[in-house]
């Protein structure tokens, strides 16, 4: 009698332990993963992640590692991960269209993607989206079937160029574009339906056709989307093109450029115009190698910089600032590094630029 309580009460342990875990992932090759859930008649869910992702890390160690987490996907899918930098995992991401980490891929039984979730959740944000997506007939994978049976209308390929734009398929999304650009007249790409061909890096990158449409067109933009989302969208557009300059990764983009630009941005209608104009400054004094202009232009502009502002400039002027000779210079600018602190408001980036200056003290 006793021996067999003893083993009721093992398997009721081994029931608790199993509902308290987490997400099992499975050590499977993904064809492995393929055969067994054909086999088991069970979708896949697949954890596209990399090492320096810190979204990824977060998903690992805080979400699926809960319980709810585990009850969820452990019933219901083959669960399994793959760094996309290691091993099989390149080929995966070139064969599954992967373009940002995390993404977590929905495979059904019969092999087919279904879907892909881009981004980092809470654990009840992800159950949510990934039961929305398995009721879904129309998702990036079930659109990408009728892309490749040939179809091509006009909304169709809206609807796929939206989906793509989701999952971030970066390669897959400029190839749609191109197809549905080509079969708009002018008026029809100025439609708010068509906002997403304009209101994308990817597609209306600096100097592109489609970004000098918008700007050729901005009023009429302005009527259709609004003059909040046009003058916004190009002010995020320069953000990213000023940093560039500044971090030294954009030699491209001339000194004329950077001119016409800040005529630009003069026009917006924005909260962040003296922000952009301080952008403006810094990448013409970068442009000019002027040491001295860069740290002037510094001590006006980085005691109101915020957060936003942290990796696109304060960081590449530090770096600036850093790689030259010049040990009075950097003497000087390590205090007006320092003062962008006050108005931070995340504790990650507060840690990081006190880190950064206190060990650029310490070297001189």
């Amino acid at each position: 009698m006793k021996r067999i309580i003893l083993m009721l009460l093992c398997c009721l342990s081994l029931t608790l332990l199993r509902a308290q875990e987490g997400v099992r992932f499975e050590s499977l090759t993904f064809e492995e993963a393929l055969q067994k859930a054909k086999e088991e008649n069970r979708w896949i869910f697949l954890d596209a992640y990399t090492s320096w992702c810190g979204p990824c890390k977060v998903m690992a160690e805080q979400v699926f590692t809960l319980a709810k987490a585990g009850v969820f996907f452990n019933s219901r899918f083959v669960n399994v991960k793959y760094d996309m930098e290691k091993g099989e995992g390149p080929e995966l991401a070139k064969k599954l269209g992967i373009g940002a980490y995390p993404t977590f891929v929905l495979i059904r039984p019969d092999g087919v993607v279904h879907d892909k979730l881009v981004g980092g959740m809470d654990v009840d944000g992800i159950i949510q989206r990934v039961e929305h997506s398995m009721k879904q007939t129309e998702t990036v994978g079930t659109l990408a079937v009728r892309y490749e049976q040939g179809e091509r209308d006009k909304d169709f390929l809206l609807k796929y160029l939206r989906a793509l734009s989701d999952a971030s398929e970066v390669r897959r999304l400029r190839e749609v574009a191109g197809i549905l650009s080509g079969q708009l007249t002018d008026i029809e790409k100025i439609d708010s339906t068509c906002w997403i061909l304009f209101d994308n890096n990817d597609l209306a990158p600096f100097h592109s056709e489609n970004y000098w449409f918008l700007l050729a067109h901005r009023k009429q933009f302005s009527q259709q989307v609004g003059q909040e989302k046009v003058d916004r969208r190009l002010g995020m557009l320069y953000t990213g093109v000023l940093s560039s300059i500044v971090w030294g990764r954009d030699t491209k983009t001339t000194f004329a450029d950077v001119q016409e630009i800040g005529k630009v941005i003069r026009t917006l209608k924005t909260d962040d115009k003296k922000r952009l104009l301080a952008y403006v400054s810094l990448a013409n004094a970068y442009k000019e190698k002027n040491t001295s202009e860069l740290l002037k232009i510094s001590k006006k502009a980085f005691p109101v910089f915020s957060d936003a502002d942290v990796m696109m400039m304060v960081m590449p002027v530090s770096v600036y600032f850093r790689t030259q000779e010049d040990k009075a210079a950097l003497r000087e600018f390590i205090p007006v590094g320092r003062t962008v602190v006050p108005n931070l408001k995340i504790q990650e980036n507060v840690n990081y630029v006190t880190y950064y200056f206190d060990e650029l003290e310490k070297q001189m």
